[in-house]
């Protein structure tokens, strides 16, 4: 009997990898919507208060510092849909989504300091700021759900291996 493919269903195609890429792009957009709000209403974005350097030179180490990790998990990610699902795919998504999601969960708590004392009175964190927070989350819950799929004997029935 022939194995029957389901459609949608490439390669060991699992929704945690969209779920990650999806909070990938949360993360993004959050570098550049406002970030924080300035007495007076005038707001900042991270990305511009860590991009532009003194003479108003490009800063290689900010692009690296916000971009470099989200793009490390989402090189990991697209592996993982394109490729295949491994157990070592798993493996490097989790190690990558934690290595890049604690620096910046570390980030945002400095950000919004839970010390009183460090965000000037009138200074208030803005949309980029929680949208980045929102997009760590989804990442970390999608690469959950990558690292707990399970490929037991149900899938190997349908390929026609366990029958």
């Amino acid at each position: 009997m022939a194995a029957e493919v389901h459609p949608g269903r490439g390669r060991g195609f699992s929704v945690g990898y969209v779920i990650v890429l999806l909070g990938a792009a949360l993360f993004v957009t959050g570098c550049f919507l406002p970030y924080y709000r300035f007495p007076g209403g005038h707001s900042l974005s991270l990305y511009d208060q860590l991009s532009l350097s003194q003479d108003g030179g490009l800063e290689l180490s900010a692009i690296l510092f916000l971009f470099g990790g989200v793009a490390t998990v989402v090189v990991v990610a697209i592996a993982g849909l394109t490729r295949g699902e491994r157990q070592s795919g798993r493996g490097f998504l989790a190690g990558a989504v934690s290595a890049w999601s604690l620096t910046w969960i570390g980030s945002l708590l400095q950000t919004a300091s839970l010390r009183e004392t460090t965000i000037p009175e009138g200074l208030s964190l803005v949309s980029g700021f929680w949208l980045q927070a929102v997009g760590i989350g989804v990442t970390v819950i999608g690469t959950i759900l990558v690292a707990t799929r399970r490929t037991g004997a149900h899938e190997r029935d349908a390929a026609g291996v366990g029958v």
